[in-house]
C-alpha cells in the first residue's frame, strides 16, 4: 500500500492535536500514514503530541517557541524527515479531514495520469462559533490567483472558484494543501530563509523550474481554519509573539529582512526559469503586475513572447 508523509509545521497551535486526530480517525488506511511534524511549542502546547511519541508512524522535531526561526525553516525540517514515502501531503496544523480522505486524494492524483502532478488549492473553511462548536463553510474548488503584493513586490494569493469550463491546470501552490510525489521533498526542499509571507510564490517558482505541474483539487477532503476568534483564547501567532517580546523583536526583524532579500534574489534568479514562470503564470515579478486576463482563469500558459507585459495591470484584490 502506498504511504503518505503528512508534513505539518506547527507554531504554538492548539489545533494541532485535533488535526492529527482527525486525519487518523477519518483515514481509510491509517496504517499507511506517516507524520513529519515540526512542533514549535509553547507552555500551552508542549504536551500535545505526547500520546504519539512511541508511535512509529510519527517523526517529530520539537523546539520551544522562542527558538522558532520562521515558516521556511519549519517546513524544511519536515522535508528533511522524508524517508521514501510514495506521496507527500503538506498541510497546516489547523485542519479537519473528510472520511476516507487518503484514498480519495490518491485516487484523484492517479486520475491525473501525470507523475509530475501536484494537487493544490485553498481548502474550504471551518470556524469556531462557540468554544467547542465548529461550523463548516463550503466553498467551490479553486485556482490561486494573485491577490496583492506584500511589501510592494511579493505576490500573495486568493482562491478563485473554478467554472465548469475552467482548466484545472494552475501555477501557484497553496502552502497549506499540497499533495504529490514524495520525491518532491528531496528534489525541491523548502527554502528555509523565507520567514513567512512569500513561501507560496517561492515554492511555486521552484517547483515549476523542477518540472512539476500544479492542478486544482476537485475533491475537497480537508477543511482549514483561516480566522481565529474569541472562542480560541490560546491562539498564538509567530510574528506577533516575536515582535512583542523585547529580546526577540530584533531577531524577527533580521529574519524578515533576510527573507525579503532572498525573495528579491529569487525573482531575478536564473533569468530563463523566472521568465518562463512569468509567462506561464501571468505574473511580472519585476513590474509587480499581472496578466490582464488572470481573473478570467484562462488556460495556461497565460502568455508567450511577453506581449502581454505592456498591458499588465496591478493585482486586483479579491473579495
Amino acid at each position: 500500500m502506498k504511504k503518505i508523509l503528512i508534513e505539518i509545521a506547527s507554531y504554538r497551535d492548539d489545533e494541532l492535536g485535533k488535526t492529527v486526530a482527525s486525519l487518523l480517525r477519518q483515514a481509510k488506511h491509517p496504517e499507511r500514514l506517516r507524520f513529519a511534524i515540526a512542533h514549535q511549542y509553547g507552555p500551552e502546547t508542549e504536551h500535545t503530541l505526547d500520546k504519539y511519541r512511541d508511535d512509529e508512524r510519527f517523526r517529530l522535531h520539537e523546539i520551544p517557541w522562542h527558538e522558532a526561526r520562521g515558516l521556511g525553516v519549519a517546513r524544511r525540517r519536515c522535508d528533511d524527515m522524508y524517508a521514501g514515502e510514495d506521496f507527500y501531503f503538506q498541510i497546516d496544523a489547523h485542519m479537519r479531514a473528510e472520511r476516507e480522505w487518503d484514498a480519495r486524494l490518491v485516487r484523484e492524483w492517479e486520475a491525473r495520469d501525470d507523475e509530475m502532478a501536484i494537487l493544490s488549492s485553498y481548502p474550504p473553511a471551518y470556524k469556531y462559533v462557540a468554544p467547542a462548536q465548529v461550523e463548516f463553510v463550503p466553498s467551490d474548488p479553486n485556482r490561486l490567483v494573485v491577490n496583492a503584493m506584500y511589501a510592494g513586490f511579493v505576490p500573495t494569493f486568493f482562491g478563485q472558484a473554478l467554472r465548469a469550463d475552467t482548466s484545472r491546470r494552475g501555477a501557484f501552490l497553496a502552502g497549506g494543501f499540497q499533495f504529490g510525489p514524495g520525491r518532491v521533498c528531496t528534489e525541491v526542499p523548502y527554502e528555509p530563509d523565507v520567514c513567512f509571507v512569500g513561501d507560496e510564490i517561492i515554492h511555486s517558482l521552484r517547483v515549476f523550474a523542477a518540472g512539476y505541474r500544479v492542478y486544482s483539487v476537485l475533491d475537497q477532503v480537508l477543511w482549514h481554519l483561516y480566522l481565529r476568534s474569541e472562542h480560541q483564547p490560546n491562539a498564538r501567532h509567530f510574528w506577533k509573539d516575536f515582535q512583542e517580546t523585547s529580546e526577540l523583536a530584533e531577531i524577527y526583524e533580521q529574519m524578515n529582512a533576510r527573507s525579503l532579500e532572498v525573495m528579491r534574489r529569487y525573482f531575478v534568479g536564473q533569468a530563463s526559469d523566472v521568465r518562463a514562470f512569468e509567462e506561464f503564470a501571468g505574473v511580472d515579478l519585476q513590474q509587480h503586475t499581472v496578466h490582464p486576463d488572470m481573473y478570467e482563469l484562462p488556460n495556461l500558459p497565460m502568455g508567450s513572447g511577453g506581449e502581454w507585459r505592456s498591458r499588465s495591470m496591478a493585482p486586483r484584490t479579491q473579495a
